[in-house]
């Protein structure tokens, strides 16, 4: 079952209120150099972060030992006026997984919790626009946000009902996590405007490549709007 890993900002609002009424880029600046840093020490142990709200991280982390949860916390307690509380567990739906994760974040007092299970591979879905940059040429930068945002909320609600959580990456990318029994369901309800490459791995860093590999392979083909990659360690 994929692991998942939520990180709680501790006491948000109220450190957030001690900065004065000219606090909005403090807050932007802060919230931007946490994210920064959990990327950079969840992927270097094979995860990936996906900021959320940015006062919560939900960070793909199979293969993810305790200790290894340990030294993250012990790197990024600093950064945080207030503090973090790290949840992990195991799920076969990753939506499921944070909604344990979330309860338990604002229920328990301990900075860490580590639910021990089995790890399962994930798929990752790649997702993007047809012709975006032609899209922003006829219309405009801002106009073609929306659209992006509007898309990502119909693929979000979809994934979820699928048991999955997504992620915005920025410009016209997205990326939909899900069990591997899911795949095809979502694949069969995205609309001809767009094409998605899957990776499938136990390592969610190599799924995240994996997805990147092959929607650039749809991208230079132009044969197909899916293409699936499964890591070769695995025995499909």
């Amino acid at each position: 079952m994929p692991r998942i890993t939520l990180i709680k900002l501790l006491e948000y609002r109220e450190w957030t209120e001690t900065l004065g009424y000219d606090r909005e880029w403090k807050i932007q600046e802060l919230q931007s150099n946490i994210y920064s840093s959990l990327q950079r020490m969840f992927s270097r142990r094979g995860g990936f972060v996906i900021p959320v709200r940015y006062d919560y991280f939900i960070a793909l982390s199979n293969g993810f030992k305790e200790k290894d949860l340990e030294e993250i916390l012990t790197d990024i307690e600093p950064l945080s006026p207030k503090g973090v509380r790290i949840v992990s567990l195991v799920h076969k739906r990753p939506f499921t997984a944070q909604l344990m994760a979330s309860r338990i974040a604002e229920k328990e007092d301990k900075k860490l919790v580590y639910i021990s299970g089995d790890d399962e591979p994930l798929a990752v879905v790649h997702i993007d626009f047809n012709n975006i940059t032609r899209t922003t040429i006829q219309t405009s930068v801002f106009e073609t946000y929306v659209k992006i945002m509007s898309v990502y909320s119909e693929i979000t609600r979809a994934t979820i009902r699928l048991g999955g959580i997504t992620g915005y990456l920025g410009g016209d990318n997205m990326i939909a996590v899900l069990s591997t029994d899911a795949i095809n369901d979502l694949l069969e309800l995205l609309p001809t405007y767009l094409k998605a490459g899957v990776g499938v791995s136990l390592n969610s860093r190599k799924a995240l490549e994996l997805s990147a590999k092959a929607l650039s392979d749809i991208r230079t083909n132009r044969c197909r709007r899916f293409l699936i990659l499964y890591d070769s360690e695995l025995q499909v």
